[in-house]
């Protein structure tokens, strides 16, 4: 079910520095699972006041904040004034709950088919996000299921799905798949007419997107957890952070929900070593991309950052520039889409060395899933899918195709 966006009331300076609508600033005060007695008055002040209810549920779906705002004026008692917005949030937050503990159970069972199989499975982002970030499942909105494998266990993992009645997105051979294992990091697969997709990933960004977290270091770090009551291996807390900023940098940070799982793992997670966090980021060259999340999260949100932090971030203008650039855009009418100049723009300027600069540069001439399902080139002709990418970014023109496959708003 769509909403439209419609944006009627005067914008207020927020506390923290962005210029928010009194709907935007509803949201922020609740993404986050605890509030404190500040922001509960403040949500209530907020709904007992003139919203424009089309707007706060049309921004809640673009962000994927329907279940914290539902978790939160169910908590607080206090429903919208807006005859029919309290039932039409009762139902995205239904229709998200009841997706997300079937995706959850899905996770379970795939994870158990790799454990059988004897492949290493590590699940990422989705229902072990939401566990750990949020200790709920139900209080983040997800629509796929997230899945790290070495690189050399991809066929496997291929297989696995396909017992289990999966088939490529985009209906990717074997051929195009390899191609996709050069120059991406992960095939997506689905079923039940896309509304069930599994991502496979061997890496957790593409290596010319960034350097900073490579397999063999990934699974090194990694450690036992347990999820559902089982044992599970998951990313050690300070790569998944990392992961994610490079993930929110990727999109643009267009989602409020993104700048939410950095504040939570910052503020509910164990202790993160900051030292080795910020010394990898600094040898990879991803410390801009890392900074960039965490200052989203302190300025939005209020995270908890220490100070070493702190001033790692004031140390970087370009890390402010950025946060500016992000916050100016996050609750426009089109959120934080830009023209393909303005997305190039924001990614080299996201990247403090030259090389770095450069990979980057080759990344986006990478094929993506969408550009290889065109056409299946035999081995001597694959150079062809360098040659078209050019041409299909210059046709459509839009940065989406820089960022790879959208996500659905709602689950169906």
């Amino acid at each position: 079910m769509s909403v439209t966006l419609q944006t009627s009331r005067p914008p207020i300076k927020n506390q923290r520095s962005s210029t928010l609508s009194l709907e935007a600033e509803l949201l922020v005060n609740c993404a986050r699972v605890e509030l404190e007695e500040a922001q509960a008055n403040r949500i209530r002040a907020l709904v007992a006041g003139e919203l424009d209810w089309e707007s706060v549920l049309s921004l809640a779906v673009r962000h994927g904040m329907i279940p914290l705002l539902h978790f939160h004026l169910n908590a607080l008692r206090i429903r919208p004034s807006e005859s029919g917005a309290a039932a039409r949030l009762r139902e995205f937050a239904q229709r998200i709950s009841a997706m997300n503990a079937y995706l959850t159970g899905e996770l379970q069972h795939l994870l158990a088919d790799f454990e059988m199989r004897g492949v290493g499975a590590i699940p990422y982002k989705g229902p072990a996000l939401a566990g750990e970030a949020y200790g709920n499942v139900s209080l983040r909105y997800f629509c796929d299921l997230d899945i790290l494998v070495r690189k050399r266990d991809f066929a496997a993992a291929r297989d696995i799905l396909a017992a289990r009645g999966f088939y490529p997105y985009q209906g990717l051979d074997v051929a195009q798949q390899s191609v996709m294992l050069r120059t991406q990091c992960n095939v997506p697969f689905t079923r039940d007419d896309d509304r069930t997709i599994v991502e496979i990933h061997w890496e957790v960004a593409a290596r010319n997107y960034s350097r900073a977290l490579n397999e063999q270091e990934i699974w090194a770090r990694s450690r036992e957890s347990s999820f559902k009551g089982a044992r599970v291996r998951m990313l050690a807390p300070e790569d998944l952070l990392h992961a994610l900023c490079v993930h929110g940098s990727k999109h643009l940070w267009e989602r409020l929900s993104w700048v939410c799982d950095i504040a939570q793992l910052v503020g509910r997670g164990p202790q993160l070593d900051w030292d080795s966090l910020i010394g990898r980021a600094r040898l990879t060259g991803s410390t801009r991309l890392l900074l960039l999340g965490l200052n989203l999260a302190d300025e939005l949100l209020g995270a908890k950052l220490p100070q070493k932090i702190r001033d790692e971030i004031n140390s970087d203008a370009r890390v402010g520039r950025l946060t500016r650039r992000v916050l100016e855009r996050l609750f426009d009418d089109v959120g934080a889409a830009e023209g393909m100049r303005g997305y190039f723009g924001f990614q080299i300027g996201a990247r403090e060395r030259l090389r770095d600069k450069l990979r980057y540069f080759l990344y986006s001439l990478g094929p993506t899933d969408e550009d290889v399902a065109q056409i299946s080139l035999p081995r001597p002709l694959r150079f062809v899918y360098y040659l078209l990418r050019p041409l299909r970014l210059l046709r459509t023109g839009g940065p989406a195709h820089l960022q790879g496959r959208g996500k659905k708003e709602l689950p169906r």
